[in-house]
């Protein structure tokens, strides 16, 4: 995902940024799912997903922000799982 760190604390408030998540995080939760692997857990992964993207920050984030990106970062994944996981239950 690129991350866009200018407008990073509006797309948080709008939810812009977690539903871009979302959408990636479903297709690559389908690959996962079809090579026969089990979905990470939502909440290792978004840990994960928000050290990546805290790293590539220019300068760090204010505690504030980065509590609130890493919030919207395990909504993104979890709804993503529940998502895919859905897909193969209803199959």
């Amino acid at each position: 995902m690129n991350v866009d760190y200018e407008n990073l604390e509006r797309d948080l408030e709008t939810g812009m940024f977690r539903e871009l998540l979302k959408e990636e995080l479903i297709a690559g939760f389908r690959q996962i799912q079809a090579a026969g692997e089990r979905l990470p857990l939502a909440s290792h992964y978004a840990s994960q997903i928000a050290e990546i993207v805290s790293r590539g920050a220019v300068r760090p984030l204010h505690a504030e922000i980065a509590f609130e990106l890493y919030q919207e970062i395990l909504d993104a994944v979890e709804a993503a799982r529940a998502t895919v996981m859905g897909e193969q239950l209803a199959q």
